[in-house]
């Protein structure tokens, strides 16, 4: 093996490595936003329903997923659904790549355990 193949070898090592290390990073990233947006909408929609206040459920989804790029609120006559959408940049330090990562939760409105007038 000469010095230029062996150098080479392991340029082509680090390369791998760092690719690597990229894909472990994003997935990280896409798990925290994943888990940031199913904390916010169950908090928000736990909120609406307990309360009837779509305004300050929307201000409490906000400040549990600050990155949020869409909260959308719908109710109906026993229930109100949250959805909370997350973009996650995967490659690159303005986010060239990225993936969007939605949650959905939805809360039952009983008469006998919210708070609504």
């Amino acid at each position: 093996m000469t010095r230029g193949s062996a150098v080479v070898e392991m340029l082509i090592g680090v390369l791998i490595a760092a690719l690597l290390v990229q894909v472990v990073i994003a997935a990280g990233r896409v798990q925290i936003a994943g888990e940031q947006a199913t904390e916010a909408a169950a908090a928000a929609a736990s909120w609406a329903a307990r309360h009837g206040d779509a305004a300050r459920a929307e201000r409490i989804a906000r400040a549990l997923a600050p990155g949020a790029e869409a909260i959308t609120l719908r109710s109906s006559d026993d229930r109100i659904t949250v959805r909370v959408a997350i973009r996650v940049g995967l490659l690159g330090p303005d986010g060239v790549v990225s993936h969007l990562v939605a949650a959905e939760a939805v809360a039952p409105i009983s008469p006998y355990r919210s708070n609504r007038g």
